[in-house]
């Protein structure tokens, strides 16, 4: 039975994080809302992520708490994962203390995930 090498599951984890940068850089939100059978335009909107976070922190009350959330989860997490797994994997075949802080990278990468 064939098992592929861990780099191929390595490279596959970090294309799918790779994945999400147009995510965070592209517009995603893009609506229009008119009135008066389109010939009135009451709201046109286009926002990307961090557009959304810093609306979010600008809208005041706990909307400053709704920012940190968004940015945590979907820039700051990703981001930490990525680098935790280039890490681990560049480290897996080094010396045994590198070795050593592989496993901890993993074992941290598996926790937050």
């Amino acid at each position: 039975r064939y098992v592929p090498k861990m780099s191929v599951w390595t490279g596959l984890s970090i294309s799918t994080y790779l994945l999400l940068a147009p995510g965070l850089l592209c517009k995603i939100w893009d609506y229009r809302i008119t009135g008066m059978s389109g010939t009135m335009e009451i709201k046109n909107k286009h926002e990307s992520i961090g557009d959304f976070a810093v609306g979010l922190a600008q809208e005041g009350g706990m909307g400053w708490f709704g920012a940190i959330m968004v940015v945590l989860y979907a820039m700051v997490i990703p981001a930490m994962k990525l680098v935790l797994l280039i890490a681990a994997e560049s480290w897996r075949n080094g010396s045994p203390k590198q070795v050593r802080w592989a496993r901890k990278f993993v074992i941290v990468l598996k926790a937050i995930s």
